[in-house]
């Protein structure tokens, strides 16, 4: 009796170390504990979720692939086999272990929302649908899965639909800010909008860091919307500012990656691959620049399939060829000439679970701007559409918007914005004069004063036969879930140009640290 209380105090103190974010020392007391009690698999289940909320997804599954050996039937073990297969790209093995769990417990609440996000991930939205509403069945207060069958609405574009679920979120859970930063986005506020006064009252509250970060963000959009642009200013400062003191962003482990990169392909004589047969779209350039609009007009074609921002050539470039440091080593390529084909091999494979029919394949991850030499070499056919807009707009979106991944840490700070987005222009010029007219540069500027003729050259350079419905893209029920998810409903509109302007006063150090 003893030990059991032991071990539920143990519990309950790993579990208030992940609430509260201590991932690290979680992690060096649950070792502790696995070595002490190994067949206490709720130690591996907890311990393993820390390093997924870290990154280290391969001593998550590790400890995971421990415990199922112990206990091959535990569903909380296979559900977080599923998550951390999920999110390390692994999605044939995550469907496999939902699956499992499901049919060990067809009513696991958690199984069915995880389950439903992956099928979201790869476009299996209507399956993903049936997933959330069973669970919802089973329990119609469920908060989980009641935001991820708004967020199946509000990608597809029913914003209506998405607004009333985050409101009976609300109704039923006031102080819920998943659901105020959400309705944010999909919502265009008025003087005296309901939502808003709800956010000011909420912001007074004692919040933790992460709720209070959401709902700033939220209002800085709210105040932008009713062009109080001191207050919408203030509110999106707050919020960077609360991101920015949580993270550990270095800029010169970017700026050392982009250099050796150059190094590497500057006299590279590395033959590419042979044509593989799969035609290939890859867009790429800073976030906010116009990647998901031109995805959006491209998947609009009836031959071309858009799948939406795929980490799966990232993850295979990092893992292969980057060392502990983050950084390539020297003469890298000539090194693993051979990596090149077992990362085409497999990346081919991956996007296989989409199931395309269209000709053309679209990969429409901005960050994969760093990796257009891989992508030369591995893809030698591949088209690469680099968007580019007004560096003052493209680093001022940044900085408004909120992004779950690690990797845009640089976004919180106006000077690392400042920094990441020089070292990226220079990237960018290189890649230009190594690869010419390899990459179209797509002017987000050009395709808003002249829509027709930009995306007719857009198509052209993709060697597509012409497509009417790529004019009317925002008839496009591809399900989107970047920031761009309501702008892309609309026609073009030429008040996003320059749109910087309305906080010139706060932006006027920005500005100058641009030019120079």
């Amino acid at each position: 009796m003893e030990k059991i209380e032991y071990l539920k105090k143990q519990v309950s103190i790993l579990v208030n170390l992940f609430e509260t974010k201590k991932f690290v020392e979680l992690i060096g007391k649950g070792t502790v504990l696995i070595k002490k009690y190994p067949k206490q698999t709720i130690f591996y289940n907890i311990t393993s979720l820390a390093y997924n909320a870290i990154d280290k997804r391969s001593d998550a599954n590790n400890l995971l692939v421990k415990a199922l050996k112990i206990e091959p039937n535990n569903i909380s073990v296979l559900n977080n086999l599923g998550l951390v297969s999920a999110n390390s790209g692994g999605d044939v093995m995550a469907e496999m272990y939902f699956e499992k769990a499901l049919h060990l417990k067809p009513n696991f609440l958690d199984a069915l929302i995880n389950y439903g996000n992956l099928k979201i991930k790869q476009n299996r939205n209507e399956e993903a649908k049936k997933l959330f509403i069973s669970a919802l069945k089973i329990d119609n207060k469920i908060v989980p899965a009641k935001i991820s069958l708004a967020g199946y609405y509000e990608q597809s574009g029913n914003f209506e639909e998405a607004k009333k679920l985050y409101n009976e979120i609300l109704a039923e859970h006031p102080d819920n800010t998943v659901a105020d930063k959400s309705i944010s986005l999909i919502h265009k506020y008025k003087p005296n909008d309901a939502h808003l006064k709800i956010m000011e009252e909420k912001i007074k509250k004692e919040m933790n860091d992460e709720d209070k970060g959401r709902v700033s963000f939220a209002l800085g959009k709210a105040y932008e919307d009713i062009h109080e642009y001191e207050k919408s200013f203030f509110y999106y400062e707050s919020a960077n500012k609360i991101y920015k003191k949580n993270i550990n962003y270095n800029m010169k482990v970017d700026s050392d990656l982009f250099e050796k990169i150059k190094q590497n392909f500057k006299n590279d004589k590395t033959p590419s691959l042979e044509n593989n047969g799969q035609k290939l779209i890859f867009i790429v350039g800073m976030p906010r620049s116009g990647t998901t609009l031109a995805e959006q007009i491209l998947s609009s074609h009836k031959d071309v399939y858009g799948a939406g921002e795929l980490s799966f050539l990232s993850k295979s470039i990092e893992e292969n060829f980057l060392n502990k440091q983050n950084i390539l080593d020297d003469d890298i390529l000539s090194l693993k000439p051979l990596l090149l084909k077992s990362i085409q091999k497999e990346y081919l494979g991956k996007i296989k679970i989409f199931n395309s029919k269209e000709i053309y394949f679209i990969d429409k991850a901005p960050l994969n701007f760093k990796w257009i030499g891989f992508i030369m070499l591995i893809f030698p056919d591949a088209k690469i559409i680099h968007c580019k807009r007004n560096p003052m707009d493209t680093c001022w979106s940044n900085y408004k918007n909120f992004f779950s991944s690690s990797v845009m840490n640089y976004t919180y700070d106006l000077e690392d914005l400042v920094g990441y987005y020089k070292i990226y222009n220079n990237l960018m010029k290189f890649w230009d004069e190594k690869f010419g007219d390899k990459i179209y540069n797509l002017f987000y500027e050009d395709l808003i004063i002249n829509k027709d003729s930009e995306i007719k050259k857009l198509i052209s350079f993709c060697e597509l036969d012409w497509d009417e419905n790529c004019l009317n893209f925002h008839k496009n029920k591809k399900f989107v879930s970047t920031a761009s998810l309501a702008q892309v409903r609309q026609p073009l509109y030429s008040s996003s140009v320059e749109k910087w302007k309305n906080y010139s006063t706060q932006l006027k150090k920005l500005k100058e640290n641009l030019a120079n």
